[in-house]
């Protein structure tokens, strides 16, 4: 394994990095900050978009940590989930047991969940990891039953995240009332090259390196013009690399 060749605690990229473990740069500070604000409503909602591997999750997820000390936070990944299954994910989601067989029932019982946390201070937050890949219609279903009008709770905040074409998808009769709900529109871009230095010295620095030492000094205008700044390409080319390097037994990259 690379890290003990040379000399690190751990390897220096975490698929799930959170809190201060989190990058955080000129763009990133400024979207959290936005993010923060723009979450402050009970039934508010934003957008995030941006490429693919941009780092989109674990921003959203930095942000919402540091929002609320009371929150129950809960993450739709990339998966296929019709209208239908939207209330039931949530139930589970939210750890509700004993649910009825009836719509009607679970909808009644999932509202009252919501208003026993909101009595309690604690803000829900649903962030969808990849909003265009589920659809107009089930978004409209994960609008409806956390829309603060749909029952005596505050309801819940939802973060959309998708890729540059998530406004467009967004757009249509059908989820007019979820767009009356968007408090901001974020955009998330590859990282320039002074702040993909700075990511690097940043994450070698927790795994217990230096980058600037282990790396030539090219390295990382090299590495930005080869994954264009996005997080993903960058760190399993930095992965490869360090793997093929410590096959050759090198000391430096």
């Amino acid at each position: 394994m690379y890290a003990q060749h040379f000399g690190l605690k751990k390897r220096p990229f975490r698929k799930n990095a959170s809190g201060s473990d989190v990058f955080v740069g000129p763009q990133i500070a400024t979207i959290m900050a936005g993010l923060k604000k723009a979450l402050a409503g009970s039934d508010s909602i934003v957008t995030v978009s941006g490429p693919v591997g941009t780092g989109k999750t674990t921003l959203v997820n930095r942000a919402l940590e540091s929002i609320s000390d009371s929150r129950k936070i809960v993450h739709l990944a990339r998966m296929r989930l019709d209208s239908k299954d939207v209330l039931e994910f949530l139930l589970d989601e939210l750890g509700v047991q004993g649910r009825p067989s009836g719509i009607i029932q679970q909808f009644g019982l999932f509202r009252r969940c919501l208003r026993e946390l909101d009595a309690s201070n604690v803000r829900v937050f649903i962030a969808v990891e990849d909003a265009t890949h589920l659809g107009a219609e089930t978004l409209a279903e994960l609008e409806a039953l956390t829309a603060a009008d749909a029952g005596e709770s505050d309801g819940a905040s939802i973060v959309l995240m998708g890729d540059e074409n998530l406004g467009d998808m967004l757009v249509g009769p059908q989820l007019v009332r979820l767009q009356q709900r968007i408090r901001h529109r974020y955009k998330v871009a590859p990282l320039c090259p002074a702040e993909l230095r700075g990511y690097l010295r940043h994450c070698f620095r927790l795994a217990g390196g230096d980058f600037e030492r282990l790396f030539e000094v090219n390295a990382a205008p090299l590495l930005h013009h080869l994954c264009g700044g996005v997080l993903r390409i960058n760190n399993n080319l930095v992965d490869s690399v360090l793997a093929t390097a410590s096959d050759q037994d090198l000391s430096q990259v």
